[in-house]
């Protein structure tokens, strides 16, 4: 077993793993009656002509799955729900201001211009994007966020990440967003219409044991943002030895809540613990005998 719902939950990302938000604009066509104008918008259409299964094959799935033209929300909820998911996503959780939001690109997908895919570009390339994962952060840390940002995984290896940082380098950012956008891997996972996700908290079919141990060491827990999370790498180490990181959980998950009480996963609680509510209990009746001696003794002299 590559991950279990236990381990997944104490990271929060059951909420990723479980959820797929997507939005299609009435007015957007699918299918183009003109031709193709660029490698990328060839493979694209190629890739969408074979007619196969949107999203990870899983490995529960594998053998079952069949083809199908997947349904797309219309409504106003469906785009907001993208909109909001999306920012979450590639801006790695950080609070936007609504000064820092994308108006112009939100309009033009509202209004069936561009598809999430495009939108999802916009937003990766835009002056937020880069001062927060490009300009403060090391080749290494800004590759390893491109890959969760817009693949939705972890890099497999080093070679993946010295790909990148290549091209990183001689053509810059915008173009390893477009890279990785216009690639086999992105259509087939997220097509046009569906917000990426961080999709190797599940048991994906060829995936490894160090697919989950890594999305754990540069996730940390729900709450995190990757802005908070640092300017370094976070996989170089695990990288370059092909060894997968252990397990850290955020400090948070060694709590849980099961109602309005916040109670220990042993059930028990330290004995440091203990020792406090016995001191603050005997405290407690003390002041109480207190409070109502001093009553009687005032009603007595009255």
């Amino acid at each position: 077993m590559l991950s279990s719902v236990s381990l997944i939950r104490r990271f929060g990302g059951e909420r990723e793993a479980n959820s797929k938000t997507a939005f299609k604009a009435a007015r957007y066509t699918s299918l183009p009656s003109t031709a193709a104008l660029s490698n990328s918008e060839f493979k694209r259409r190629h890739c969408e002509g074979m007619k196969i299964a949107g999203g990870p094959r899983l490995h529960h799935e594998c053998g079952t799955k069949v083809t199908f033209d997947e349904y797309q929300d219309l409504s106003e909820e469906a785009l907001e729900n993208a909109l909001s998911a999306a920012y979450k996503h590639v801006y790695g959780n950080a609070h936007v201001m609504e000064n820092e939001r994308s108006a112009s690109l939100e309009a033009q997908l509202r209004d069936g211009r561009i598809e999430v895919q495009e939108f999802v570009r916009g937003l990766a390339k835009s002056d937020f994007y880069k001062k927060n994962f490009y300009d403060q952060c090391s080749p290494e840390r800004t590759i390893e966020l491109d890959f969760k940002h817009i693949l939705g995984r972890t890099p497999h290896d080093q070679c993946e990440i010295a790909k990148y940082i290549e091209i990183q380098a001689s053509k810059g950012h915008n173009a390893v967003i477009d890279s990785m956008l216009d690639s086999a891997e992105y259509s087939e996972i997220f097509g046009r219409h569906t917000v990426p996700y961080m999709r190797s908290w599940l048991s994906q079919a060829g995936s490894a044991q160090s697919a989950f141990n890594r999305t754990a060491a540069i996730s940390l827990g729900y709450a995190y943002s990757d802005k908070a999370i640092g300017m370094y790498s976070k996989l170089s180490q695990s990288l370059k030895t092909g060894q997968a990181d252990s397990i850290v959980f955020p400090h948070a998950a060694k709590l849980s809540f099961r109602g309005m009480n916040l109670i220990l996963k042993s059930e028990t609680p330290p004995a440091w613990m203990r020792k406090s509510a016995t001191v603050i209990t005997i405290a407690g009746l003390i002041e109480v005998s207190r409070i109502v001696l001093t009553v009687a003794f005032s009603a007595l002299s009255s």
